[in-house]
């Protein structure tokens, strides 16, 4: 994994870095013997004196290998935390995507959130993937609650929801003319930080392919406008199955604050119509 030097550490650097390892280790309940016996496990070869020279400083600028070897191998420390440690010694931390455990975690996180949401949500990652959602995003495709069949969307990302015509999503949205164009300037604002992931670069090659997208991502300017990112969307308007006229919602993402790589989703009623038919799928699940 590559790492990108701060050009203004140590400037920047606010706790010292070693006092940040020797802290998330004491939380851990583990000595530096322990800790080195489990960097020893995994192959790593740091041991004990080289880990007290890190904590205390001696070490003033460890490897970001280093550093990467006792946070992921010796702690278990999730993104944030591996980001704020890198940060301090002025590294950068490159925005992977989420590993499985780390979805695990992105998914109990905003779990709370999902259920007490009364309209469609979901739970996405940087990558624009869709991990999980609430009782309502089966609606949208005409599905009760616990039908098994959306499950075909985990993994999928939002960019092949809107394009992608094999997923059988992209028809039910309509005012596609109107909300593709702005939903795809909001999605480059989104990635811009990510466009040399190997990730991001398969993506858009696999979207080539897809009707209308690589003509309307041509289009797009270089600089996309910055105050796109801090705006609402146009409305998307969805045809769910079995309601007579489209519904309407605004979308907006929380970012969760222990891995900001994933976002909540929120797809919230514009309009009296869809406020009224998001209350009776409410009322359709027993609830107040």
């Amino acid at each position: 994994m590559a790492h990108v030097t701060d050009p203004m550490w140590p400037a920047r650097r606010v706790v010292a870095g070693g006092t940040l390892l020797r802290t998330l280790r004491q939380d851990a309940g583990l000595t530096l013997i322990e800790l080195a016996g489990r960097l020893e496990d995994q192959g790593a070869g740091i041991d004990a004196a080289h880990l007290q020279r890190i904590e205390s400083g001696k070490i003033r600028r460890p490897s970001a290998g280093t550093l990467e070897a006792i946070l992921t191998h010796g702690l278990d420390a999730p993104f944030r935390t591996r980001r704020d440690v890198l940060e301090a010694y002025g590294y950068r931390l490159p925005w992977a995507l989420p590993t499985e455990r780390e979805i695990e975690e992105g998914r109990r996180l905003c779990a709370q959130e999902l259920l007490s949401a009364t309209w469609p949500a979901y739970l996405m990652d940087h990558g624009q993937r869709l991990w999980s959602w609430n009782r309502y995003v089966p609606r949208l495709l005409g599905r009760e609650p616990d039908d098994p069949a959306p499950a075909r969307f985990v993994g999928l990302t939002v960019l092949d929801l809107v394009f992608n015509p094999a997923i059988g999503v992209t028809l039910m949205i309509a005012n596609p003319e109107r909300y593709r164009p702005l939903f795809l300037r909001m999605f480059k604002i989104q990635t811009q930080p990510h466009a040399h992931e190997p990730w991001f670069q398969d993506l858009l090659a696999r979207a080539g392919d897809w009707p209308g997208f690589a003509e309307m991502w041509a289009a797009l300017p270089e600089d996309a406008d910055e105050v796109l990112a801090t705006q609402p969307i146009i409305p998307i308007e969805f045809r769910v199955p079995g309601v007579e006229a489209p519904l309407r919602f605004r979308i907006a993402g929380i970012y969760l604050s222990l891995d900001p790589r994933f976002q909540v989703t929120h797809w919230i009623p514009y309009g009296a119509a869809t406020l009224r038919h998001c209350a009776l799928w409410a009322e359709e699940d027993g609830e107040e």
